[in-house]
């Protein structure tokens, strides 16, 4: 599992988050600790992946300038991943393993060479900024001081061998700040041109708001029992056509949990309810109630409150999200050329 520290601002460290893998989300505990870190750990169990391991963990995977990268390492990164898959499905196939190790090899040698620009061009990260990152991580999982050594301690981790690992992760963050991040710049036409295009994206089906009231009922329940309850709901819906307030009955009557908003559903579109309960709905006028009819968890009167006809989200209610959008991939293509030109500058031998 790969914790990556990111930074959201240019030339600074600062709203931070962490992400495991490809995918952003909170690390829970006990999950957060790299799988650089694991590799300490992790080697007496990885046979369970692949019965070879132990023949090659010792050898050089690749030279990148004058530094190395162990096989070791290769495994470390990739295990958690492997681990994941497997999973999925017990019958990992040596193809796979070959692909994920190749993948985080790759990875690594971009970061190695991110690591080596930070040397050359003095991109330094301070105990401040290593501080702050131990700091969110600790906020985030609800740690002290001693419940994240305890957790390192596990992982036969030290404090400071994880701290120096975070300190090349957002040395990598600083390198994408310096050399890409800095230099993207979204303008409204982009933003325009993205909508105009990817409308389709950004339209919104029809919606209905209902208000109901519910009268528990269960098939386990005897005829008898059924009849009662169907008589209060005919009752009811005789209370409501005299002029009675349906929200009002509703809050009073209704087994629902909606009772306390007056039966209010809010929106919904279709394929979000019941067959009969959506198909009732969607039949009725503005105002209009229903005749009592049953599901599977009762008998239900029905009031159709309001619609909203389908269209499509505004420019302006999609705009930041488009600039995040357009901003990511721009990231991702300057981000890919210059680590290309890195790669064509530096000598770089893989031999794994």
């Amino acid at each position: 599992m790969k914790t990556e520290y990111r930074s959201q601002k240019s030339e600074e460290v600062c709203s931070r988050q962490y992400t495991v893998g490809s995918k952003q989300k909170r690390v829970g505990k006990g999950q957060f600790f790299t799988a650089y870190f694991l590799l300490l750990t992790a080697y007496s169990i990885l046979h369970t992946v692949s019965s070879a391991d132990a023949q090659v963990i010792d050898k050089i995977a690749a030279r990148v300038n004058g530094d190395i990268i162990l096989v070791s390492e290769v495994k470390g990164k990739s295990f958690l991943t492997l681990s994941d898959m497997q999973k999925r499905d017990k019958d990992l196939k040596e193809d796979d393993i070959y692909k994920v190790e190749k993948e985080v090899l790759n990875e690594m040698v971009e970061e190695r060479l991110m690591l080596q620009f930070a040397k050359d061009n003095n991109i330094k990260v301070s105990d401040e900024d290593v501080k702050a990152a131990i700091e969110d991580i600790k906020k985030q999982n609800n740690f002290t001081d001693e419940m994240l050594e305890k957790e390192l301690n596990k992982e036969n981790i030290t404090l400071n061998d994880y701290k120096e690992r975070l300190r090349e992760q957002i040395t990598v963050s600083k390198v994408i700040n310096y050399e890409v991040r800095s230099k993207v710049q979204v303008d409204e036409k982009d933003v325009k041109k993205y909508y105009d295009e990817h409308r389709d994206e950004f339209a919104t089906p029809e919606e209905i708001r209902v208000r109901h009231i519910m009268f528990a009922y269960s098939e386990d329940m005897d005829s008898q029992k059924e009849e009662i309850i169907k008589k209060k709901a005919f009752d009811i819906l005789n209370r409501i056509k005299q002029g009675e307030d349906f929200a009002s009955l509703a809050s009073m009557y209704s087994e629902d949990a909606s009772a306390k908003n007056g039966g209010d559903l809010g929106y919904f579109t279709k394929g979000k309810m019941i067959k009969v309960f959506e198909d009732t709905a969607f039949a009725l006028k503005k105002g209009e109630v229903s005749d009592v009819i049953k599901t599977s968890f009762g008998f239900h009167i029905l009031k159709y409150e309001d619609r909203r006809e389908s269209g499509f989200k505004t420019l302006e209610d999609v705009s930041r999200e488009i600039e995040r959008r357009i901003f990511n991939e721009k990231i991702k293509s300057l981000k890919d050329a210059w680590v290309k030109k890195m790669r064509e500058k530096a000598f770089i031998e893989i031999l794994y």
